[in-house]
Protein backbone atom coordinates (compact mmCIF):
# COMPACT_ATOMS: atom_id res chain seq x y z
CA UNK A 1 0.00 0.00 0.00
CA UNK A 2 1.88 3.24 -1.18
CA UNK A 3 1.68 6.23 1.09
CA UNK A 4 -1.29 8.16 -0.48
CA UNK A 5 -3.19 5.26 0.06
CA UNK A 6 -2.68 4.86 3.69
CA UNK A 7 -3.45 8.88 4.11
CA UNK A 8 -6.99 8.20 2.21
CA UNK A 9 -7.55 5.44 4.50
CA UNK A 10 -6.76 6.97 7.57
CA UNK A 11 -8.58 10.37 6.64
CA UNK A 12 -11.44 8.00 6.34
CA UNK A 13 -12.09 5.28 8.61
CA UNK A 14 -11.04 7.19 11.69
CA UNK A 15 -13.97 9.46 11.88
CA UNK A 16 -16.08 6.70 10.63
CA UNK A 17 -15.27 4.97 13.77
CA UNK A 18 -15.15 7.86 15.72
CA UNK A 19 -19.26 9.00 14.87
CA UNK A 20 -20.52 5.10 14.13
CA UNK A 21 -23.50 6.17 15.86
CA UNK A 22 -24.05 9.28 14.30
CA UNK A 23 -26.82 9.28 11.54
CA UNK A 24 -26.69 12.44 10.50
CA UNK A 25 -28.54 16.02 11.33
CA UNK A 26 -32.09 16.62 10.08
CA UNK A 27 -34.45 19.30 10.30
CA UNK A 28 -37.75 17.86 12.45
CA UNK A 29 -40.87 18.82 12.30
CA UNK A 30 -43.52 17.26 15.06
CA UNK A 31 -47.21 16.12 14.46
CA UNK A 32 -49.07 15.10 17.81
CA UNK A 33 -52.61 14.41 18.26
CA UNK A 34 -55.02 12.30 20.54
CA UNK A 35 -55.61 9.93 21.74
CA UNK A 36 -54.61 11.39 25.23
CA UNK A 37 -54.30 9.90 29.07
CA UNK A 38 -53.48 10.80 32.43
CA UNK A 39 -49.71 10.35 33.15
CA UNK A 40 -47.06 11.26 35.90
CA UNK A 41 -44.04 12.58 34.91
CA UNK A 42 -40.99 13.03 36.85
CA UNK A 43 -39.71 16.59 37.77
CA UNK A 44 -40.09 19.09 36.02
CA UNK A 45 -43.30 17.82 33.91
CA UNK A 46 -45.34 16.85 36.75
CA UNK A 47 -48.64 15.59 35.57
CA UNK A 48 -51.92 15.84 33.59
CA UNK A 49 -53.39 14.24 30.15
CA UNK A 50 -50.71 14.36 27.87
CA UNK A 51 -50.85 13.20 24.16
CA UNK A 52 -50.07 9.54 22.86
CA UNK A 53 -49.39 9.61 19.57
CA UNK A 54 -46.89 11.29 17.78
CA UNK A 55 -45.30 11.71 14.44
CA UNK A 56 -42.72 13.69 12.59
CA UNK A 57 -41.21 15.02 9.43
CA UNK A 58 -37.60 14.73 8.79
CA UNK A 59 -36.01 17.40 6.07
CA UNK A 60 -39.16 18.86 4.89
CA UNK A 61 -39.73 15.44 3.00
CA UNK A 62 -43.65 15.83 2.72
CA UNK A 63 -44.23 12.52 4.80
CA UNK A 64 -44.55 12.02 8.22
CA UNK A 65 -43.25 8.87 9.96
CA UNK A 66 -43.86 7.15 13.44
CA UNK A 67 -42.35 8.34 16.26
CA UNK A 68 -42.60 7.95 20.05
CA UNK A 69 -41.22 10.47 22.40
CA UNK A 70 -38.77 9.82 24.71
CA UNK A 71 -38.38 12.97 27.08
CA UNK A 72 -40.24 14.76 29.94
CA UNK A 73 -39.60 18.21 28.01
CA UNK A 74 -41.87 20.82 25.81
CA UNK A 75 -42.47 19.73 22.38
CA UNK A 76 -41.13 21.81 19.71
CA UNK A 77 -43.64 23.81 18.41
CA UNK A 78 -42.00 24.49 14.66
CA UNK A 79 -39.06 22.55 13.17
CA UNK A 80 -36.09 22.15 14.55
CA UNK A 81 -32.79 20.68 14.34
CA UNK A 82 -32.02 17.29 15.58
CA UNK A 83 -29.07 14.62 15.21
CA UNK A 84 -29.96 11.03 14.64
CA UNK A 85 -28.26 8.26 16.61
CA UNK A 86 -27.98 4.40 16.18
CA UNK A 87 -29.57 2.33 18.71
CA UNK A 88 -27.39 0.56 19.97
CA UNK A 89 -24.36 0.07 22.18
CA UNK A 90 -22.71 2.95 20.60
CA UNK A 91 -25.47 5.04 22.76
CA UNK A 92 -23.41 4.65 25.82
CA UNK A 93 -20.43 6.84 24.19
CA UNK A 94 -23.37 9.61 24.60
CA UNK A 95 -24.24 8.96 28.35
CA UNK A 96 -27.64 6.93 27.88
CA UNK A 97 -28.81 3.65 29.27
CA UNK A 98 -28.01 1.50 26.64
CA UNK A 99 -30.42 -1.25 27.93
CA UNK A 100 -33.76 1.25 28.31
CA UNK A 101 -33.14 2.64 24.60
CA UNK A 102 -32.74 -1.07 23.04
CA UNK A 103 -36.08 -1.80 24.99
CA UNK A 104 -37.80 1.40 23.86
CA UNK A 105 -37.46 0.51 20.02
CA UNK A 106 -38.16 -3.27 20.70
CA UNK A 107 -41.37 -1.74 21.60
CA UNK A 108 -41.54 0.64 18.88
CA UNK A 109 -40.73 -2.18 16.51
CA UNK A 110 -43.27 -4.22 18.09
CA UNK A 111 -45.96 -1.90 17.53
CA UNK A 112 -45.19 -1.07 13.65
CA UNK A 113 -44.76 -4.75 12.62
CA UNK A 114 -48.31 -6.52 14.44
CA UNK A 115 -50.30 -3.44 14.12
CA UNK A 116 -49.40 -0.98 12.26
CA UNK A 117 -52.31 -0.16 9.85
CA UNK A 118 -54.98 -2.29 11.45
CA UNK A 119 -58.28 -1.71 13.20
CA UNK A 120 -56.69 -1.21 16.58
CA UNK A 121 -53.38 0.72 16.12
CA UNK A 122 -54.57 3.97 17.66
CA UNK A 123 -54.98 1.75 20.78
CA UNK A 124 -51.85 -0.20 20.64
CA UNK A 125 -49.78 2.92 19.83
CA UNK A 126 -50.62 5.00 23.00
CA UNK A 127 -50.44 1.86 24.88
CA UNK A 128 -46.80 1.48 23.30
CA UNK A 129 -45.98 4.83 24.21
CA UNK A 130 -46.90 4.43 27.90
CA UNK A 131 -44.59 1.52 28.00
CA UNK A 132 -41.95 3.84 26.46
CA UNK A 133 -42.58 6.37 28.85
CA UNK A 134 -42.20 3.70 31.58
CA UNK A 135 -39.04 2.14 30.22
CA UNK A 136 -36.95 5.22 29.90
CA UNK A 137 -38.14 6.77 33.61
CA UNK A 138 -37.83 3.89 35.83
CA UNK A 139 -35.71 0.73 36.60
CA UNK A 140 -38.59 -1.68 36.49
CA UNK A 141 -42.08 -1.76 34.98
CA UNK A 142 -44.24 -0.58 37.42
CA UNK A 143 -47.55 2.06 36.11
CA UNK A 144 -48.40 2.37 39.47
CA UNK A 145 -45.35 3.42 41.14
CA UNK A 146 -42.21 4.91 40.72
CA UNK A 147 -40.88 8.16 38.11
CA UNK A 148 -43.29 7.78 35.75
CA UNK A 149 -46.83 6.45 36.12
CA UNK A 150 -49.87 5.81 34.23
CA UNK A 151 -53.76 5.53 34.95
CA UNK A 152 -55.92 5.68 32.00
CA UNK A 153 -57.67 3.74 29.14
CA UNK A 154 -54.33 2.53 27.21
CA UNK A 155 -52.43 1.25 30.63
CA UNK A 156 -53.28 -2.32 29.71
CA UNK A 157 -52.32 -2.28 26.12
CA UNK A 158 -48.82 -0.60 27.92
CA UNK A 159 -48.65 -3.86 30.29
CA UNK A 160 -49.55 -6.56 27.35
CA UNK A 161 -47.09 -4.89 25.22
CA UNK A 162 -44.45 -5.09 27.94
CA UNK A 163 -44.32 -8.52 28.18
CA UNK A 164 -44.54 -9.56 24.43
CA UNK A 165 -41.26 -7.68 24.02
CA UNK A 166 -39.62 -9.26 27.18
CA UNK A 167 -40.86 -12.24 26.22
CA UNK A 168 -39.88 -12.63 22.88
CA UNK A 169 -36.43 -10.87 23.84
CA UNK A 170 -34.89 -7.52 23.32
CA UNK A 171 -32.12 -7.37 20.09
CA UNK A 172 -29.02 -6.06 19.98
CA UNK A 173 -29.62 -2.91 18.11
CA UNK A 174 -32.58 -1.31 16.16
CA UNK A 175 -32.14 -0.87 12.32
CA UNK A 176 -35.23 0.98 11.73
CA UNK A 177 -35.76 3.44 14.68
CA UNK A 178 -33.21 6.28 15.02
CA UNK A 179 -33.14 8.13 18.37
CA UNK A 180 -33.50 11.58 17.07
CA UNK A 181 -32.10 14.52 19.69
CA UNK A 182 -32.12 18.22 20.64
CA UNK A 183 -29.70 20.20 21.22
CA UNK A 184 -27.16 18.20 18.33
CA UNK A 185 -24.34 16.47 19.49
CA UNK A 186 -21.22 15.42 18.00
CA UNK A 187 -19.18 12.40 18.37
CA UNK A 188 -17.31 12.60 22.43
CA UNK A 189 -20.88 14.89 23.97
CA UNK A 190 -23.00 13.82 26.07
CA UNK A 191 -27.23 14.01 25.10
CA UNK A 192 -28.59 17.36 27.30
CA UNK A 193 -32.00 16.64 28.15
CA UNK A 194 -33.06 20.25 28.63
CA UNK A 195 -33.77 20.86 25.17
CA UNK A 196 -36.94 19.99 23.55
CA UNK A 197 -38.57 16.45 23.80
CA UNK A 198 -36.44 13.70 22.36
CA UNK A 199 -37.94 10.48 20.09
CA UNK A 200 -37.70 7.55 18.64
CA UNK A 201 -38.16 7.67 14.58
CA UNK A 202 -38.33 5.15 12.06
CA UNK A 203 -36.17 6.44 9.84
CA UNK A 204 -35.88 3.06 7.22
CA UNK A 205 -38.78 5.64 4.83
CA UNK A 206 -38.06 9.05 5.51
CA UNK A 207 -34.30 8.95 3.90
CA UNK A 208 -32.35 11.62 5.91
CA UNK A 209 -28.40 11.75 4.26
CA UNK A 210 -26.77 9.54 6.77
CA UNK A 211 -23.75 10.89 7.67
CA UNK A 212 -21.46 7.73 7.98
CA UNK A 213 -22.98 6.18 4.85
CA UNK A 214 -21.60 10.12 3.07
CA UNK A 215 -17.84 9.51 4.14
CA UNK A 216 -17.90 5.76 2.97
CA UNK A 217 -18.86 7.39 -0.73
CA UNK A 218 -16.44 9.79 -0.28
CA UNK A 219 -13.72 7.00 0.46
CA UNK A 220 -14.52 4.54 -1.82
CA UNK A 221 -14.27 7.41 -4.51
CA UNK A 222 -10.81 8.39 -2.89
CA UNK A 223 -9.56 5.33 -2.69
CA UNK A 224 -10.47 4.20 -6.48
CA UNK A 225 -8.58 7.94 -7.50
CA UNK A 226 -5.90 6.20 -5.40
CA UNK A 227 -6.01 2.98 -7.97
CA UNK A 228 -5.84 5.11 -10.87
CA UNK A 229 -3.25 6.92 -10.05
CA UNK A 230 -1.27 3.92 -8.92
CA UNK A 231 -2.18 2.24 -12.16
CA UNK A 232 -1.12 5.34 -14.31
CA UNK A 233 2.50 5.14 -12.53
CA UNK A 234 3.20 1.80 -13.81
Amino acid sequence: MNKLLQILVIAVFIPLCANAAIIGDVQLTLKYSSPTGYVTFPSPTGYGNYYLDYDVMLNNSGTYVEAFCVENRNAPTTTSNYTLLTIDAGLSAFGLNVNKYLTAAAIADYFFTNFEGTASEESIKAGSQIAIWETIFDPAFNLGSGSFMASNAYSAYAVNIWNAVNTAGVPNASYTWALAVNPMVTAGYSIDVSGYQNYLVRYETSAPVPEPATLMLLGSGLLGLAGFRKRNQK
